[in-house]
């Protein structure tokens, strides 16, 4: 059945990985139903040949989905999809999954996701533990024999769907949200606490007066604490008009720096630093001083609360940044649900971990 649905896909290499149109079409199947539970996936030659890559890059795609839980490989046999009921049947060990929510790559976080996913792969691996990718939006959109547990990257949702999720027997816990619920685990930075800090910080360095970029209406919960920490710090209750520029949530870059470089042209007087809560938001504003002509750190002192140090090569401008102990983060969140799955009655994680501020300039290694 596969082979005649892969002839006909339109799906070619692209600027990801070139196995992404392998796992992705392997992995619909399998989800839709087109291939069955126990049913052999074609050999790596002949999936070499259809999707026009090499039998290593089919190895490396589906290594990819044994580890997310999804085939089996057999020595000598092949590769075939999960069967979990005849494992159950036949009495062999299990091995646990864990669901993870990803942002598609189009995403303006999937460099967050990445860094996640780096430190979370040889883990799993240590451990013998499979990942499934869910949905990114709908985390309790997907079926019990994906997962075991879930590791929740994005999750603004209520506190009942979470509790929800657990009587149905999902372990979770969440990243970088956290919820007062005894129940509900996470590992997480305050942002509210290490936003005023940053923001001190600049103060600490000379700035009495430090701009914003706030972003109106906002849908991250993320982003809002770190302009409450700002808010903190400044000793303010609201925004300030002539420190603060106002951004819709979710545009592009393009209106980004248009608006950042309209904001400073008119208020730069007003401080002599500027509070970027958002790595999303560093890129335009880096180029909005570049098109103004602004030196930094001379004339503008930047801080951004993300770990955007990948954007130096791509700028060239010293600037502050946060780097958020997200390898330490990952290993408590797999270590607690590990443990979970095998006693559920290991105390519920709720861990909170510091950050730590960082200078990128010419003489940074």
């Amino acid at each position: 059945m596969l082979h005649s649905m892969i002839k006909k896909s339109s799906l070619r290499k692209n600027s990801e990985v070139v196995y992404s149109p392998l796992v992705k079409e392997l992995e619909d199947s399998i989800r839709r139903g087109m291939l069955a539970p126990g049913e052999q996936i074609p050999p790596e030659n002949l999936l070499a040949e259809q999707f026009g890559i090499s039998r290593s890059s089919v190895r490396l795609g589906l290594n990819l989905l044994e580890t997310r839980g999804i085939v089996v490989k057999r020595p000598g046999k092949g590769t075939f999809v999960r069967n979990t009921a005849e494992e159950s049947m036949t009495g062999k060990k299990t091995i646990r999954t864990v669901g993870i929510n990803i942002m598609p790559p189009e995403e303006r976080e999937n460099w967050y996701s990445s860094k996640i996913m780096a430190a979370l792969l040889p883990l799993c691996r240590e451990r013998n533990l499979r990942l499934s990718v869910i949905d990114a939006e709908h985390p309790d959109s997907f079926s019990r024999e994906f997962a075991d547990a879930l590791m929740l990257l994005f999750y603004n949702g209520s506190c009942e769907k979470l509790l929800a999720l657990q009587r149905a027997g999902f372990e979770t816990i969440l990243f970088n949200r956290i919820f007062s619920h005894e129940k509900i685990a996470y590992v997480s930075v305050n942002y509210r606490y290490e936003s005023e800090k940053a923001v001190r910080f600049l103060h600490d360095l000379g700035h009495e007066k430090t701009g914003l970029i706030a972003v109106r209406p906002d849908t991250s919960p993320s982003t809002a604490l770190r302009e409450s920490g700002y808010l903190d710090a400044m000793g303010q209750e609201t925004f300030d008009p002539e420190l603060t520029c106002l951004v819709g949530f979710g545009a592009s870059d393009d209106y980004y720096t248009e608006k950042i470089e309209d904001f400073l042209k008119r208020k730069r007087k007003n401080f002599s630093a500027f509070f970027i809560p958002n790595g999303s938001l560093a890129g335009p504003a880096f180029l909005a001083c570049m098109r103004l002509g602004i030196r930094v750190p001379e004339e503008l002192e930047l801080l951004c609360f993300d770990d955007i140090a990948y954007l130096y090569p791509v700028y060239r401008i010293p600037f502050h940044y946060i780097r958020m102990p997200l390898a330490a983060m990952t290993a408590d969140a797999v270590k607690y649900l590990a443990a979970r799955m095998e006693d559920p009655s290991v105390p519920v994680l709720k861990r909170l971990y510091p950050v730590e501020i960082r200078e990128r300039n010419e003489k940074a290694k």
